[in-house]
């Protein structure tokens, strides 16, 4: 039984031009579905169409062309037949600034009429660890402490399905676990179904049974993390610790033939490439000396979902 389906989609949008207007699809011929109790994931750069979709399926948006239906029910046409069964957390926006963190759980919950409302709020602010933060004004909040408010809000009113646009952007990385692991727990526990947004490949790997990768508003693979990776396993993943590379010198090692990938962690200095053969790392050293980079490790490593991505798309997904 499917809790999300999703078939042949599409989304345009105009932008103005000096000259005319352009129009370009946000989404084109998107279609997948998502089992009951699943965590399904879409993994995407910003601007491959994530959030569009996302407000498509809660019927925020209307699609141009396709069908929706989430839990049964058609979406935008039957959504108040299960509007109370659903919630989302949008990484930007979705509090009250001059309410405290309990008056801003209040509120929503009223607004979704929660029954034992009082104890559902402690409860919340117990597990998402803000008790001692209640009375705080929300414009006084963290970053972190808002997304977990935005996560318990979310909660109030037990969501059988539950939409999450990039929950742990901007959160440090000890919060942004604590976040997974929650989510991890309650789809264990609830069985709450979740479709997750994101471009942290780490947190896709980590949570979701499925993956759809999304790309310039279209869906290039679906698959587990592990199915996905293992297409990479007849590759060579190579990485290197440089210092001093320039972006003329990573469009050259692009054109070496066998390279099939290139992307490069600016704060890390990382460089890493996907080779056909190991033997065409000859030739990328020389280069690399010729130019004078310098390279202090090079080693070869498993297959991640973001070299999944460079592989399929040709570019990284930050």
């Amino acid at each position: 039984m499917h809790a999300i389906e999703v078939f042949k989609v599409s989304k345009q949008f105009v932008k103005e031009g000096f000259f005319r207007k352009r129009y370009f699809y946000a989404l084109k011929d998107v279609s997948f579905s998502v089992k009951k109790g699943e965590i399904f994931g879409l993994l995407g750069p910003n601007g491959s169409g994530k959030t569009t979709l996302i407000k498509i399926l809660l019927g925020l948006m209307e699609a141009d062309e396709g069908r929706i239906r989430v839990l049964g029910a058609n979406i935008p046409k039957e959504l108040n037949k299960i509007k109370h069964k659903i919630n989302v957390v949008f990484a930007r926006g979705g509090v009250y600034w001059n309410l405290t963190l309990e008056e801003n759980l209040r509120i929503f919950g009223k607004i979704y009429r929660v029954k034992n409302l009082e104890e559902r709020i402690k409860e919340l602010l117990d597990v998402f660890e803000l008790k001692d933060r209640a009375k705080v004004y929300a414009d006084k909040c963290s970053t972190g402490e808002l997304m977990r408010l935005k996560l318990a809000r979310a909660l109030l009113n037990e969501p059988k399905v539950l939409f999450l646009d990039e929950p742990t952007i901007g959160l440090d990385p000890a919060i942004a676990l604590k976040v997974r692991e929650f989510l991890q727990k309650l789809n264990r526990i609830e069985k709450t179904t979740i479709l997750l947004t994101t471009h942290y490949m780490h947190e896709a790997d980590m949570l979701c049974k499925r993956v759809g990768i999304i790309f310039e508003g279209r869906i290039i693979a679906i698959d587990t993390p592990r199915k996905l990776k293992r297409k990479l396993r007849k590759e060579n993943i190579v990485e290197m610790d440089v210092r001093g590379i320039k972006s003329e010198i990573i469009e050259r090692i692009k054109l070496v033939e066998g390279v099939r990938g290139v992307v490069f962690e600016e704060e890390q200095e990382e460089l890493r490439i996907i080779l056909d053969d190991l033997d065409t790392l000859d030739e990328i050293l020389r280069i690399l000396k010729k130019n004078r980079v310098k390279f202090y490790s090079v080693h070869v490593e498993e297959p991640t979902l973001e070299d999944v991505f460079l592989y399929l798309t040709g570019r990284g997904l930050e």
